[in-house]
């Protein structure tokens, strides 16, 4: 069943809005300090903004949209665009946790909306259900190309002069490096896996994807999503690296949410210096977001659509109706799909030919100026 737009009332956009708090504390390694509070500027890229790096349950702060097209039909949600909160990686020292719960209190106590809530935890994903993500037809790819109706679709940014990010395959064999950092409880993030693994799915496969949804407390609750927690994927022609930071699970002091996949060092590093303001104006100094997906250090990616899209319609719907390119939901999620398989294609030597050079990825390459 599809879903024509995002079902929200002016009133429950205001109300997502005054849910918001500003909420200080140490950042993550690189970083500095972590902020909920909504940011209004605008960043390079278009679309929805995504959360910074703290969990919080609250609407969070992130980026702005700038270049993010809206197409002929029907109007796109109005909801400001922005990125969900990531986690702290370290507490910092006793007295600061303390505070941090001292502040959290008075936020609840003078209704700052909702707390945290534990969501759903691992499932396997339906083999239907990945087939139809792993298997949209070429037909579709090509006749949805960049647009959809009912969203903005936030392309990845075009950076130049870094090394290339490679990883070493099973095999032993350098290849070109993709590299997700999320959290499970993020509905920005959960919106941007549908497009990342129908991209990825054109060159390799998935193993072992499981189900998730995002936070029951967060914007967009429940967002029907997976998780590459415990997934694998196997490509000739790249190496994919998902970290789930966290997850959607509230830690024992209702704090935050665990921690679920501890980045190591060198992804650390291209979160502390991709995922910044050196790229991504709009992000408070010394911050970072979910999602950010990186292409070979070429294109980097932060949320792609409004997650607003995917409410109140299931996984199975989602999944099964990306065989229509008519279908609203299925336009902003292979339209998004087009322009993360033009990236991959530009780092890995625009193979398999037959899908870089296709009509859908050739329009989103075009409209990335990649030569």
């Amino acid at each position: 069943m599809a879903n024509t737009g995002s079902g929200r009332t002016q009133a429950d956009k205001e109300r997502s809005k005054q849910m918001s708090r500003p909420v200080a504390a140490q950042g993550a390694k690189g970083g500095g300090r972590q902020n909920n509070a909504r940011a209004q500027s605008s960043d390079r890229q278009g679309g929805p903004r995504r959360s910074d790096t703290r969990g919080g349950g609250r609407p969070p702060g992130g980026r702005g949209p700038q270049n993010g097209r809206r197409n002929a039909g029907r109007p796109s949600p109005s909801r400001p665009s922005r990125r969900s909160p990531t986690a702290l990686l370290t507490w910092g020292t006793a007295g600061l946790v303390v505070i941090i719960v001292v502040v959290l209190v008075i936020v609840k106590v003078t209704g700052g909306g909702p707390g945290l809530a534990s969501g759903k935890t691992w499932a396997p994903a339906s083999p239907v259900v990945v087939s139809d993500v792993s298997h949209v037809p070429a037909t579709v790819f090509d006749a949805v190309g960049i647009n959809a109706q009912v969203s903005a679709i936030n392309p990845p940014l075009v950076i130049s002069g870094q090394k290339p990010l490679t990883y070493t395959a099973s095999n032993g064999k350098t290849l070109p490096g993709v590299f997700f950092y999320g959290a499970e409880y993020c509905p920005f993030c959960a919106a941007a896996r549908w497009s990342l693994i129908a991209a990825l799915s054109r060159f390799g496969t998935f193993h072992n994807l499981g189900n998730m949804q995002s936070s029951s407390t967060d914007v967009d609750p429940n967002t029907p999503t997976f998780t590459f927690s415990k997934a694998t994927y196997t490509s000739p022609y790249l190496v994919f690296k998902g970290d789930e930071f966290l997850s959607n699970q509230v830690n024992a002091a209702g704090t935050n949410y665990t921690v679920l996949m501890q980045p190591t060092k060198a992804e650390q590093a291209l979160v502390t210096k991709y995922d910044s303001t050196q790229y991504f104006p709009s992000l408070p100094a010394n911050q970072n977001g979910f999602p950010f997906i990186d292409f070979g250090n070429k294109l980097l990616q932060s949320t792609l659509y409004d997650p607003s899209i995917l409410q109140n319609v299931s996984r199975d719907q989602i999944a099964s109706g990306l065989k229509d390119p008519h279908n609203p939901i299925t336009q902003v999620i292979v339209a998004g799909a087009n322009y993360m398989t033009a990236a991959i294609c530009a780092i890995d030597g625009q193979q398999p030919g037959a899908v870089c050079t296709s009509k859908g990825v050739t329009a989103a390459a075009k409209a990335l100026k990649l030569g």
